[in-house]
């Protein structure tokens, strides 16, 4: 899957209200910390959703340059909202697009 398509699906992903989270790679319905990949897991960061939607237990390198730099921390900041990390993700795609990844 290319740079672009792993980016945009992120973005889908986390888009729904309760989708996004911070401070933990992914949730269950509960609030636990559990791995992206876990069929419990109900809500996601950054990270975690760019690694369910690629099946990955790491992000691959590629993916940051598209991405701003320390992506998890910029994530968890306090002022950050789930609309900006969409919005964040989907200009990644476009960027990466535009370099026809």
């Amino acid at each position: 899957m290319k740079p672009s398509e792993i980016l945009d699906k992120a973005a889908r992903k986390i888009e729904p209200e309760g989708r996004w989270t911070r401070q933990y790679s992914a949730r269950d319905k509960d609030g636990r910390e559990v791995a992206p990949n876990d069929a419990a897991a109900t809500c996601w960061c950054i990270y975690g959703a760019i690694m369910k939607v690629s099946r990955r237990r790491k992000v691959r390198g590629d993916l940051f340059r598209f991405l701003p730099t320390y992506a998890s921390v910029w994530n968890d900041a306090p002022e950050r909202t789930q609309a900006e990390v969409v919005a964040k993700l989907r200009e990644a795609a476009a960027l990466a697009r535009a370099e026809g990844q």
